[in-house]
């Protein structure tokens, strides 16, 4: 019985981890995220384990990249422009 209950606690933890997309800061933070939209200067996004909650707003100018829960990345550069990544 314990084993299958840690089974299932670390399969859903497993889970969770994987099916956000993560945006990476400049200067290291990491956020779990629901991205809704990427404008030209900013990144409307909801925390993942809030998405009944506001709406938080980054500048692009402070995020390093993007990586979606699909496997997709965004990486911005010094200039605030996108470069899309396919699956890698």
């Amino acid at each position: 019985m314990k084993k299958t209950t840690l089974l299932l606690i670390f399969a859903f933890l497993f889970l969770s981890s994987i099916a956000q997309d993560i945006i990476f800061k400049k200067n290291g933070d990491e956020i779990q995220a629901k991205i809704l939209e990427v404008m030209p200067e900013q990144i409307k996004y909801k925390v993942y384990l809030s998405q009944d909650g506001p709406i938080y707003v980054l500048l692009k100018s402070d995020i390093l990249l993007i990586k979606y829960k699909d496997g997709r990345k965004d990486i911005f550069n010094n200039e605030n422009e996108r470069k899309a990544s396919k699956f890698e």
